[in-house]
């Protein structure tokens, strides 16, 4: 693990740990995650087509869209992990996002050209990472490298949040906790796997706040072998 790196997952979910099937203050989401001051949000394609559905669906494509947004550069850069091209069509709908610096896409050797030409034509940075899947490992390093990027925001759904943490690249973990019960109607919870042997991951608690309307932060150190 490269100690200069700091990757911190952010989920707001309900008590029984679900992030699908109740309402979310989405402005309180991201108030919390930008006090983080990460340099990058990492997000899944399962997320960003989700996401876009919830909130109206994909916008007309515009000519400005084309090409890269003259924005602050202390902006995040948006990470999309997409090898399979699920995004197709719908990324300028992040790219228009006004507090998203830019859009980084990361596939593999085995993502379709013709979603890698879909990029190329747009002007979208895309790093291949890994043979069928991405490897972490390398992103982030190639995302250090190429950009200088070191602080990472995982806001994304369990596939995702599973992987990073089975490959040991989560440093904390950011849960606001809403309120609510969803039970049965809860589609996804916020994470499906610990590690490959599925042993318990030990935590240590950084922080416990009470927000407003009775929303709760938790914030914990991920507990690594030395």
């Amino acid at each position: 693990m490269d100690k200069s790196r700091f990757v911190i997952m952010h989920n707001t979910i309900s008590l029984d740990g679900s992030f699908t099937g109740f309402d979310v203050n989405m402005s309180l989401h991201y108030e919390i995650a930008g006090s983080y001051k990460t340099e990058a949000t990492v997000i899944g394609s399962d997320t960003i087509v989700t996401g876009i559905e919830m909130y109206g669906g994909v916008p007309e494509e515009k000519e400005q869209d084309l090409v890269k947004p003259s924005r602050n550069r202390d902006l995040p850069y948006w990470i999309v992990v997409d090898t399979q091209g699920k995004t197709k069509g719908m990324l300028h709908a992040c790219r228009s996002f006004e507090f998203c610096r830019d859009i980084i896409v990361l596939i593999s050797e085995k993502t379709d050209m013709d979603f890698v030409r879909y990029l190329e034509a747009r002007n979208y940075d895309f790093l291949v990472c890994g043979k069928d899947h991405v490897d972490f490992h390398t992103a982030f390093e190639r995302l250090d490298s190429n950009y200088g990027l070191r602080r990472f925001l995982i806001d994304s759904g369990p596939t995702l949040n599973g992987v990073l943490i089975t490959e040991g690249l989560v440093d904390e973990i950011s849960l606001v906790i809403s309120p609510v019960l969803v039970g049965e109607n809860s589609t996804q919870r916020f994470l499906n796997q610990l590690n490959r042997e599925n042993h318990p991951l030990p935590l240590k608690l950084l922080q416990c706040e009470r927000l407003k309307e009775d929303l709760i932060l938790l914030k914990y150190q991920v507990m690594k072998p030395v």
